[in-house]
């Protein structure tokens, strides 16, 4: 999935996840969410992320341990320890499982288990294709509705 794709689809989590937990400060919550969205693809060295932190992305496979459960747990755990914040940590699982969700849908898909096991979630659509583009139309088209 392409950034953007990652971003509007976070997003449409966040209104919903906000309507449901009501949280304080509803746009903290919102931008955790999208941080969270698109932290997994720091292992890719073209993306936005892996681009700040290359070396990360230099020793980790794109859509290896970082697109996988483990991290997931591991990461969330590190917020919640970090910061002690429940609704924060909930909100960065939303949006990180939201990109592993959203990736699970293209040809390359994920190893949810990695490094344990190798086998692959995966759908039938291709990145930056006509598909992907819109399912990013039709994101921001609900995203906008339900603002």
């Amino acid at each position: 999935m392409m950034f953007k794709t990652h971003l509007a689809f976070g997003f449409l989590i966040a209104i919903i996840a906000i309507r449901f937990l009501n949280p304080a400060n509803q746009l903290l919550f919102a931008f955790i969410l999208l941080i969270g969205a698109a932290f997994p693809d720091i292992d890719h060295p073209k993306s936005r992320l892996g681009q700040m932190a290359w070396p990360i992305a230099r020793l980790f496979e794109h859509r290896g341990f970082f697109h996988s459960f483990f991290a997931i747990a591991i990461f969330t755990a590190l917020l919640f320890i970090i910061s002690s914040s429940m609704l924060y940590s909930i909100a960065f699982l939303l949006g990180y499982a939201s990109h592993i969700f959203a990736d699970t849908l293209t040809t390359a898909g994920i190893m949810p288990l990695h490094p344990l096991l190798k086998f692959k979630l995966r759908g039938a659509m291709r990145t930056g294709a006509f598909y992907e583009y819109s399912l990013f139309f039709v994101l921001i088209s609900v995203d906008i509705f339900l603002m």
